[in-house]
């Protein structure tokens, strides 16, 4: 994508015949050449129709932030790229009996945006489970958020209509907060919450809890609202269907629950010792050093009540931090089996450190972060590194988990490892959703996965891979998910392909993922992949355009670009983003700086429409005198370089690139001419690799059959 460059959206256009052919001419190699297309010659003129793509064009939100230094022309942050922050200091009290959860938070948050505000949004999640609130399809009714109080830098605040100044107004699950004094560049705003929330059993899937024994609890607290360069407030309704696009923060949580109740969280344990028994802590001692299952919990040991410490009057009190996380999720059970391992990682030596998750040059991060506890990570020498893994699920009804640390494990090192980007946080922890959820859903450093009971081992694998992939993209490269789905989860698709392809070689698992992209696109029910999250039709549009299509899409760019320049641009962009908040045409500029050249073509046919590639073998022929004429049809109206393998009575195999230029010329016939020295032609095959997304294969052979 070129900045510079304003066109108009051209869905058809017309080539002429001296343009056409003035791009036609191709080199001739040792064994062949790529002959003018006979029909369009000087003597007859031919009008060639064909859908040509589009420049991309940003929008204006996004030109602004490049010509003032936030983002750059390149794909990378700009040299004045900000964001906003928040740390969180809550507390939690769960009565798993009830499902009541009694909260309160300390919100500070960190404006330094260029404007001033007069009043800030704070996402209430759990709104979805309130009578009226408006939703994607029907949901668990609990009531919802109870805002029990809130102070504004210790100032009171009610919920009260705009009209009648400072306070607080509940829309749905959104909430608007106007202090008494609006927030300048540089400001921070404390906010001092209390709220009672029914935890549902069925949180869209995404958190809940199963017969109260086992809870998954996530979007369980007031979040800050994200305020960016590209669209001021992100404030839009939580519908339980697209998910969610979040500030990076500090977080230090004490969750209560009953003695015997285990807790992990997003965060390192700060007080194990207070909260775990002898025994459990030896286990988890030797768990984090080693390469092998340690049970730290089961059935017995639960029975027994040898898990935890005693507690006082019944109640622990588990503390938490987490540095750098967009988000903060915790599961509890007193039932819950428990195993763990340690993954080995390994870091790159680092000049600097962020303490914030934004990079804007904060001479005061120390002091903002130094009275509270750190989390442990990577440090600045880089070198080895381990990573706790933590496996819970319940017993017989989820017999698969038994090896559910291993899979854990192979992910963590293995996307470490193809993304150059080190895991970044002590611990990955795994949790059976049980009857929460059917696939898998994904927070900082937790995920929570259906119990796969009766499926094979490698599905209980797949979705592993998939949810810890998200680590990468958005829990660290902090994309919009609620808008842009396909830049987190098409980017997990595509690393949990790969991770499945080391594992368990000999099988091209990116071309068994297109093949559901391509039959829903034979179908035409397809839907752009820039669509917004809420607002993609019934049917499959929105799974196809955000998992299995960009995933594909991947593959086909990685074919395009090649090997070693897509992988320098796909790890670029991974640790340039980290932290912070990418958009779309980042991503697309990134990819064109090591290309070295422009790629409208491609975005604009593949992610904004919803154009196919179908090329194809036409007729092979003989020519008068010797030698062949094969035949290459574009049948689709995607742009899409071709690659054509010829064989030979002679033995000789001849490759042709049939590059993008030629299509974009509006040309929709390539010929090749075959010499006679190299024998008759035995076989034609188009995408000999497989990497095109092309509709229709069965007509990229000849012959045919």
């Amino acid at each position: 994508m070129k900045h510079n460059r304003v066109a108009a959206r051209r869905l058809l256009a017309v080539i002429s015949t001296a343009a056409a052919v003035s791009l036609a001419v191709f080199a001739v190699s040792a064994t062949h050449v790529a002959a003018q297309d006979p029909a369009i010659d000087g003597q007859q003129r031919e009008r060639i129709v064909r859908a040509i793509p589009a420049a991309v064009t940003p929008p204006t939100d996004f030109e602004r932030s490049v010509e003032r230094g936030w983002r750059s022309e390149d794909g990378s942050p700009g040299h004045s790229y900000w964001q906003n922050s928040a740390d969180y200091d809550m507390t939690a009290r769960l009565d798993p009996e009830t499902g009541r959860l009694q909260g309160s938070a300390t919100i500070l948050y960190s404006h330094v945006a260029p404007a001033n505000l007069a009043s800030v949004w704070v996402h209430l999640h759990q709104n979805l489970h309130k009578e009226g609130s408006p939703r994607y399809e029907p949901a668990e009714i609990t009531g919802g958020v109870t805002i029990t109080s809130l102070a504004a830098d210790g100032e009171e605040l009610t919920e009260r209509p705009v009209a009648e100044g400072p306070g607080y107004e509940i829309q749905g699950t959104l909430m608007q907060v106007r202090p008494d004094i609006r927030l300048e560049p540089g400001d921070t705003l404390q906010l001092d919450i209390e709220w009672e929330v029914t935890l549902p059993q069925d949180g869209a899937g995404r958190m809940g809890h199963s017969d109260r024994e086992v809870y998954f609890v996530a979007y369980w607290f007031p979040k800050m609202a994200v305020f960016d360069d590209l669209r001021g407030w992100n404030a839009d309704q939580y519908l339980g269907n697209a998910e969610f696009y979040d500030h990076f923060g500090s977080y230090e949580v004490d969750i209560t629950v009953p003695t015997g109740w285990t807790v992990m969280a997003t965060g390192e344990l700060q007080n194990p010792e207070s909260v775990f028994s002898a025994i459990t802590l030896d286990r988890l001692a030797e768990a984090a050093t080693s390469d092998q299952r340690v049970v730290i919990a089961d059935d017995a040991s639960r029975g027994a009540g040898t898990v935890t410490a005693d507690g006082s009057d019944g109640w622990l009190t588990y503390t938490f931090v987490a540095d750098d996380v967009r988000d903060f999720a915790w599961t509890t059970s007193d039932a819950q089996r428990w195993s763990a391992t340690s993954a080995l990682v390994v870091d790159p030596p680092r000049d600097t450190v962020a303490t914030d998750g934004n990079d804007d040059g904060d001479e005061d991060d120390e002091e903002n972060t130094s009275a509270r506890p750190r989390m442990s990570g990577p440090s600045d020498e880089g070198g080895e590194r381990r990573v706790m893994i933590h496996s819970f699920w319940r017993g017989d009804e989820a017999p698969l988990w038994e090896e559910q640390w291993l899979y854990g494990k192979q992910s963590v090192e293995h996307h470490s490892e193809y993304t150059g980007v080190a895991y970044p946080w002590p611990h990955m922890t795994s949790v059976e959703g049980a009857d929460i959820i059917g696939g898998g859903m994904e927070f900082p450093m937790m995920t929570v996965i259906g119990p796969y009971e009766g499926q094979e081992p490698s599905d209980l694998f797949n979705v592993t891979s998939h949810e810890i992939a998200h680590m990468w993209i958005p829990m660290v490269v902090g994309t919009n998910e609620k808008r842009y789905a396909w830049m987190d989860e098409g980017a997990t698709t595509f690393l949990e392909n790969e991770s499945k392809m080391a594992l368990w070689p000999g099988v091209n698992h990116h071309r068994v993922e297109s093949r559901t992209y391509l039959q829903v696109a034979a179908a035409r029910q397809e839907a752009s992949m820039m669509t917004p999250g809420d607002y993609y039709p019934p049917g499959p549009s929105y799974g196809i355009a955000s998992y299995p299509k960009p995933a594909t899409l991947m593959v086909a760019l990685r074919a395009v670009m090649g090997e070693d320049a897509w992988t320098e641009a796909y790890r670029t962009f991974q640790s340039e983003w980290a932290y912070k908040h990418p958009s779309p045409w980042d991503f697309f500029n990134t990819f064109e700086r090591f290309h070295g050249d422009d790629l409208d073509w491609f975005w604009t046919s593949f992610y904004y429409e919803v154009w196919t590639v179908d090329h194809a073998v036409g007729d092979v022929s003989r020519i008068p005198g010797g030698g062949y004429t094969v035949e290459i049809r574009d049948r689709g109206n995607a742009i899409f370089p071709s690659t054509v393998r010829i064989r030979t009575s002679a033995g000789s195999s001849i490759v042709e690139e049939i590059p993008v230029d030629h299509w974009l010329a509006g040309n929709t016939v390539y010929r090749i001419q075959v010499p006679a020295s190299a024998g008759s032609v035995t076989r034609v095959e188009l995408d000999p690799e497989g990497t095109t997304p092309d509709l229709d294969r069965t007509n990229n052979f000849w012959p045919r059959g």
